[in-house]
């Protein structure tokens, strides 16, 4: 792009769509939580695939599970959260190795780790007629009750985690 500016003419090069890359989803521990890179990080039965960028099952076979381990700090809050983009299968968080009995179009869910090491993830916990497909799926660490966050991350002023109490 030219643009004139009195009697000088200033150029602007403005990047191609095709040049510009959009960064992975952030899947907090969760690895390749967006599925960019397939099912790598991802353990599964042997239903799932990846479509798009999003996980796919045929959504037929119930306990049909999408997971990675972990072991989270001893009673420390966490949340999970999952889209279900398609597919008329329930959905439900695997925590702590057991169907949570939530939902993932419920929303996200805050749980407490166990200390233990478990599996964290999806299943489908009752089957369904149509193809699945979920994406977006996060795990992460609740800041700790005082601590601010934006847009789930915590703030910090000069270094140092900025907190809120009652005077």
């Amino acid at each position: 792009m030219v643009i004139q500016a009195g009697s000088h003419l200033l150029t602007h090069i403005i990047p191609s769509q095709a040049s510009r890359v959009t960064p992975p989803f952030d899947g907090g521990l969760f690895v390749n939580g967006g599925f960019e890179d397939g099912l790598n990080g991802w353990q599964e039965a042997t239903s799932w695939t990846v479509v798009d960028e999003a996980a796919q099952n045929p959504g037929t076979i119930v306990n049909e599970v999408l997971f990675q381990n972990f072991t989270l700090e001893l009673n420390a809050t966490y949340s999970i959260q999952a889209r279900q983009l398609e597919g008329d299968a329930a959905v439900h968080f695997l925590i702590n190795d057991a169907d949570s009995g939530i939902d993932v179009k419920d929303g996200t869910h805050t749980f407490l780790g166990d200390g233990q090491a478990r599996s964290f993830g999806i299943l489908v916990s009752t089957a369904g007629t149509t193809t699945l497909t979920v994406d977006s799926l996060k795990l992460a660490k609740v800041a700790d009750v005082g601590v601010v966050t934006y847009n789930g991350e915590i703030v910090t002023y000069n270094g140092e985690e900025v907190t809120y109490g009652v005077l």
